[in-house]
């Protein structure tokens, strides 16, 4: 019992650190972001693996390393997709939801060239 307790304790911290942290309304500039913080759709979260600024947490990376080197096209496949051990948000974003989020992405980590 004292063993499970020291796992919580030691551990609990780090595992609830995983989460990432929702941006606010009166923070938010755009459908997009709203959309990616779960503002408009309950089911939709991004914000909870790759944090309300897309900059990562230890269950999702940082988008500013991977936007930037994807075309829209890509940005919406990986929604729709889900690739690796990202959930696939098919059924739950349509194509206004998806271009909204893409074009937050796009304003927030530019293409590269």
């Amino acid at each position: 019992m004292r063993l499970l307790l020291l796992g919580i304790l030691v551990f609990g911290p780090v595992a609830s650190g995983c989460e990432g942290k929702q941006t606010p309304t009166d923070r938010i500039s755009s459908p997009g972001e709203a959309l990616f913080n779960g503002h408009l759709k309950a089911d939709v979260t991004c914000y909870n693996c790759h944090n309300g600024d897309a900059t990562g947490t230890l269950r999702g990376p940082n988008l500013a390393k991977r936007v930037p080197k994807l075309t829209d096209q890509h940005v919406v496949a990986t929604i729709l997709e889900g690739p690796g051990l990202m959930p696939s948000f098919k059924g739950k974003v349509d194509d206004a939801d998806m271009k909204a989020i893409t074009r937050w992405l796009r304003l927030r980590f530019p293409q590269s060239g």
